[in-house]
């Protein structure tokens, strides 16, 4: 949904503007207060109500104004019942949904032309979701849709699907379901909503508590969906499978992936799903940001790096962090870095990967080298010595160079580098890309 940010344009009402303190209003007069400046029959092409709790004599008292707007399309009526009893709460959102409906389809809240909504943050769950079906049902089919944080079970995110391919595949473009409790029956209904939206170039599904099983249906729905963007994932079960089917998905694409943004943070892939992704990931070249963070990787993760090769030119964020790769992994990584230029990359993020003093310098001195443009180095929660920790300063730009307060170099053992394989390839990796 286009955001409200920085100045408002001509057509647009954020309910905040004037007054952006989070405040409960229950009062009829205080209500119309905040709506005041808009005035019977203006044409308004977005409004936001959000960040206000209403009680239902506040609703009731802004809802005729609102309803006498025409042309609204893009609607915000995220965390507007916050602290309401459920009764009051399901009333709020009735009201000014029927409301904001008519506003949108010119008096006739059953001709809605909604074509942006985020609904986030109200705890909706499936009699929210009743309540606010004037939004979702009319002549314009949703482009836009946010519906996080909203405690959506498994009935609700069925009926959300019902609603939305009700006339068979769905106008969105943009789809964010976030931080919800659906569980593996919720995912294999999100993932048909997905399955039927050809247009989608922008999906966020994370923190949905999806299994095993609704995070491999959910994989497998993106086959399809060649068109996407920006992709989140975070907080899922993939694990082997899922990271193979998520790597076939990204394989499929005809010519290069459009794919610029790739989050797979906390999807429990380790070292071999992690591996089946990155085959997919060979093709896609315009990637922008990466998150690999919390998927237990070893150093057997980077045994090849061809994937960070494919991005080098447009890749600005890359996040590995939480995992267990330690010196040797780092020492992987570092090659990959050595061997190509990164003048997009702008934040490369380590942490708490259980990395020892050489590995990570060797990887400081790689990323350094091959990304002018690097403004945040972040290395904290690995285990570098105090020597080593004096010479990452030598190396990495005091500006650049994120805190260390959690460095303990305790937690990692350098001897079993000592007898690795590819001790030999991390010393040529440090030697390689070496600060004169």
């Amino acid at each position: 949904m286009a955001g409200f940010e920085g100045a408002l344009p001509l057509d647009a009402f954020d309910v905040c503007a004037a007054n952006p303190a989070r405040e409960h209003v229950a009062e009829p007069d205080a209500a119309l207060k905040l709506v005041e400046e808009l005035s019977n029959g203006q044409a308004l092409r977005k409004i936001k109500l959000s960040n206000k709790s209403y009680g239902a004599k506040a609703a009731k008292a802004i809802a005729e104004k609102l309803a006498s707007l025409r042309g609204v399309k893009d609607v915000d009526v995220s965390d507007v019942i916050a602290g309401r009893p459920e009764a009051e709460a399901l009333e709020v959102l009735e009201t000014l949904a029927t409301a904001l409906a008519k506003a949108s389809g010119y008096g006739d809240a059953k001709r809605s032309r909604i074509t942006s909504l985020d609904v986030s943050d109200n705890a909706l769950g499936q009699k929210g979701l009743d309540a606010l079906l004037p939004l979702f049902m009319g002549a314009a089919p949703l482009v836009h849709l946010k519906t996080c944080n909203n405690g959506m079970s498994s009935a609700a995110a069925h009926q959300l699907k019902d609603v939305l391919t009700s006339k068979g595949v769905t106008s969105l473009e943009s789809f964010h379901y976030f931080n919800n409790m659906s569980g593996d029956e919720g995912a294999k209904a999100i993932a048909e909503i997905v399955q039927k939206s050809p247009d989608l170039t922008d999906l966020r599904f994370s923190g949905t508590r999806a299994g095993r099983a609704g995070s491999l249906v959910f994989a497998e729905a993106l086959r399809a969906r060649q068109l996407l963007v920006t992709v989140d994932l975070a907080d899922n079960t993939f694990g082997t499978d899922g990271g193979q089917l998520l790597g076939e998905w990204l394989s499929a694409a005809n010519g290069a992936s459009p794919l610029e943004v790739l989050n797979v943070r906390d999807c429990s892939l380790g070292d071999d799903g992690f591996g089946e992704l990155c085959s997919g990931l060979e093709k896609c070249d315009n990637l922008r940001a990466l998150d690999f963070s919390g998927n237990e990787l070893t150093a057997d993760a980077f045994t090849s790096t061809k994937w960070l090769a494919s991005c080098a030119s447009t890749l600005e964020v890359l996040q590995v962090e939480e995992n267990e790769f330690s010196s040797r992994g780092a020492g992987r990584l570092a090659k990959g870095f050595s061997a190509s230029q990164f003048p997009a990359l702008s934040t490369f993020v380590c942490r708490a990967s259980e990395i020892g003093s050489r590995g990570a310098l060797a990887l400081a001195r790689a990323v350094v080298k091959a990304a002018p443009s690097l403004k945040a180095l972040e290395l904290d929660g690995n285990g570098l010595s105090d020597e080593a920790l004096a010479e990452l300063a030598t190396v990495v730009p005091a500006d650049v160079l994120g805190e260390l307060e959690d460095n303990d170099e305790d937690l990692c053992d350098e001897d079993e580098l000592d007898d690795a394989d590819d001790v030999d390839d991390l010393a040529a990796a440090v030697a390689g890309v070496a600060v004169a």
